[in-house]
């Protein structure tokens, strides 16, 4: 688990996620400008808005500086939908706390305030929420109160693990941030109802959930909310499952880097090499500089050109966030039926991503496959020796960076999660052999560690 001293103490990180949204962002900012609580920083991620949202901000920014304590805006590559924006702002996030926030709803000017109090008198709750008012226009228009929130933790407790009733109001939450830590955030395992998923998997994960009986946020109700979108019109629905679906037969290779190096040379022109030529190459930048991006899109061009990559994204980062964060958000950012992992400073064989995709094909009940590499000695097993090796020796047996496997992994589980410091490789093939998926190494030799 991430310790305190890995945040800022007494921080609140506010994650706003906003897709064409702009003519309600000043409404949303300024309510948390009026915060009673100071010490704020605002991640708002643009999930590449087709309106004025980067203009609307920009603007309020120059008539509002210093305002928080920090304040980030990251416009996404392409479009990710709700939940990948959300957990891009959480692997962003450096807060004690983290408040969710949705870009065309309003907070009491004591929201903040009293959930810190809140948390800060009650060490054991990990998760606050609020009563909600529902209004239209203005927020003095009110046309209904939240009744179905519930105030006993073993209620909650009770209603999510048991009874299957959401009583939590997802937009009203505030939670530690260690629990981001063990639960990663959001997934997409189901197409409605992910904000009940949120809060059930914080209850199944053993944290306890409060709710505070005041009225402390206001959601606007308006025609243009994706979520009444989704419930209302069928052919919004289906537009919606149209982009959630993946590029079959492509491969997404996530790529951590740290700016330009001849290292990152060697390990594009590794993974340019390979024989598989349905790839998309997404490169998550740490340590930006303004030729970078530049080096990469004119390196790349050819391989377009020629089909090698169907698509590139170059995502350069607005601060560090390390492993695994930098891995999830590459993951977030993929299209491909498969995903891949590769480090840099390490080469893939050329035939690597084409014999992987292989035994996927031909062993459809397995999700996941690794490779051997150079200097692996015994540490490499295969068949029920990775299971056992995981679940009962309790040691690694699977090279991260080797891995390739099926990209509904990441829509189901949100990803790799940092409970463990030092071990989240361990941690991610141990979850998943737990939760009964199936996994693999290759034989043959595909990647070289270096």
């Amino acid at each position: 688990m991430t310790m305190l001293y890995d945040r800022a103490a007494g921080l609140v990180s506010v994650i706003i996620s906003a897709y064409n949204y702009a003519r309600y962002l000043i409404d949303t900012l300024e309510s948390l400008k009026r915060q009673t609580y100071s010490n704020i920083e605002i991640i708002l991620i643009d999930d590449c808005s087709q309106d004025n949202t980067k203009t609307i901000v920009n603007e309020w920014l120059t008539e509002n500086p210093d305002t928080f304590t920090d304040f980030i805006y990251v416009r996404l590559p392409r479009n990710l939908g709700f939940e990948w924006a959300v957990n891009i702002g959480l692997c962003l996030s450096k807060g004690e706390y983290v408040v969710f926030h949705d870009a065309d709803d309003i907070s009491h000017d004591e929201k903040i305030e009293k959930q810190v109090k809140y948390l800060q008198e009650h060490p054991n709750t990990a998760a606050l929420g609020t009563v909600f008012s529902s209004f239209r226009d203005d927020i003095s228009n009110v046309i209904s109160t939240s009744n179905w929130i519930s105030f006993d933790a073993n209620e909650i407790e009770r209603n999510y693990k048991f009874d299957i009733k959401h009583c939590v109001c997802y937009g009203t939450l505030m939670i530690r941030a260690y629990i981001i830590d063990e639960i990663i955030g959001l997934n997409k395992a189901v197409l409605f109802s992910n904000d009940f998923f949120f809060v059930s998997n914080i209850v199944h994960h053993g944290f306890i959930v409060e709710n505070l009986n005041e009225n402390l946020y206001f959601y606007r109700n308006h025609d243009k909310q994706f979520s009444r979108s989704l419930y209302e019109d069928d052919a919004v629905t289906h537009k919606y499952k149209e982009k959630r679906k993946k590029n079959e037969g492509q491969a997404s290779i996530v790529v951590p880097i740290k700016g330009m190096s001849d290292k990152v040379r060697e390990t594009l022109e590794s993974i340019a090499s390979q024989t598989y030529d349905n790839l998309e190459l997404v490169i998550i930048d740490e340590q930006p500089d303004i030729n970078t991006e530049d080096f990469i899109s004119k390196w790349a061009e050819p391989y377009k050109n020629n089909g090698k990559f169907k698509d590139l994204v170059y995502f350069p980062l607005p601060r560090e966030v390390g492993f695994p964060w930098i891995y999830n958000i590459g993951a977030y950012l993929s299209k491909g039926e498969f995903i891949a992992f590769h480090n840099v400073g390490g080469k893939s064989h050329p035939k690597r991503i084409e014999k992987q995709i292989e035994f996927l094909r031909n062993n459809f009940m397995y999700s996941v496959v690794g490779t051997n590499y150079n200097d692996s000695g015994n540490y490499i097993k295969f068949k029920d020796d990775i299971e056992y090796s995981y679940t009962v020796d309790y040691m690694p047996c699977m090279n991260f960076n080797t891995l390739l496997f099926r990209s509904d992994i990441i829509d189901k589980t949100g990803g790799i999660n940092k409970r463990i410091d030092g071990a989240e490789d361990f941690e991610f093939i141990f979850n998943l052999l737990h939760n009964g998926y199936r996994v693999e190494n290759l034989s043959d030799v595909l990647y070289i560690n270096r």
